[in-house]
């Protein structure tokens, strides 16, 4: 049983990241993951842009999101923490966790910079839960102790993100609003409702005003926003699992395996059994 199984929480290194990060092909993580770059350079793609980490910046990665990686530095050092939602929500604990979501889906995955005292800080705690959750001796409270250590390191970070940009985490202009919502409707409505003018319908706002403020705030249209997720959702399917195509196409809201085949291969331009075939 992995310590994210036993406790809720797991700490990977730059050496054991691979485990949680997919090479060469699209991957949706299981869980959110905080991801820490003490050196060196990551370089991953999500379905807005590619990210390109550096020394002393961190971001946080999303279930709802799927990546892939790109390239990584031989001087890579990092560390990932790893954490069930349902974990971080029984801790109850006292900061609002929702301004601080919003705080990241406002920037889209961008990294946040860290200061280098801020990073030492935040390092030496990861390292220390990485040593008690590794750790083989029998401890009486070791899930208290877990839970007491992840909430500190959650803590630090929430004074981290506040202390960096106090305003983005406290208000959004309206055009971040717009997309904050839009973004956050796509996730949970992106397999059924694939039309423009349905995301523009639950913010009471015309499809022509959601469109522009889209393209404004991302550089992508909304429908080319709508068309990543879906392709990037079937990507992660074809090349992480055996399913059928045609119950894959039933998964993500097709009408049938003609429709999903059509889709696919009109943004991608090869087939859903070809881009499978690379990854046999």
């Amino acid at each position: 049983m992995t310590a994210l199984e036993k406790f809720g929480v797991e700490i990977f290194t730059q050496e054991t990241i691979h485990q949680r990060i997919a090479t060469d092909k699209p991957f949706r993580p299981d869980n959110p993951a905080f991801l820490f770059i003490k050196s060196g350079t990551i370089k991953l793609r999500q379905h807005l842009n590619d990210i390109e980490l550096s020394a002393n910046t961190f971001i946080v990665t999303d279930p709802q999101t799927v990546y892939e990686l790109i390239s990584i530095s031989d001087d890579f050092q990092s560390r990932m923490v790893s954490y069930k939602r349902d974990f971080i929500s029984a801790l109850s604990l006292k900061f609002n966790r929702l301004i601080t979501y919003r705080y990241f889906r406002q920037q889209m995955n961008v990294a946040v910079p860290f200061s280098q005292n801020d990073l030492d800080v935040v390092w030496k705690s990861v390292n220390f839960l990485k040593y008690i959750l590794d750790s083989e001796t029998e401890m009486t409270y070791k899930k208290e102790i877990v839970e007491h250590l992840f909430s500190v390191f959650c803590y630090q970070m929430a004074g981290i993100i506040s202390n960096e940009d106090n305003s983005a985490m406290s208000q959004m202009s309206r055009q971040e609003e717009i997309v904050f919502v839009f973004l956050n409707d796509l996730a949970n409505h992106h397999l059924n409702n694939r039309n423009v003018e349905f995301y523009a319908e639950r913010q009471s706002i015309t499809t022509r005003h959601l469109s522009s403020v889209i393209k404004s705030v991302t550089g992508k249209s909304a429908s080319q926003i709508i068309a990543s997720i879906v392709i990037n959702e079937a990507k992660v399917y074809l090349n992480s699992s055996k399913m059928p195509i045609s119950e894959i196409s039933t998964v993500l809201g097709f009408s049938d395996q003609y429709s999903f085949s059509h889709f696919f291969k009109k943004h991608l331009e090869i087939s859903p059994s070809q881009y499978r075939q690379q990854y046999q």
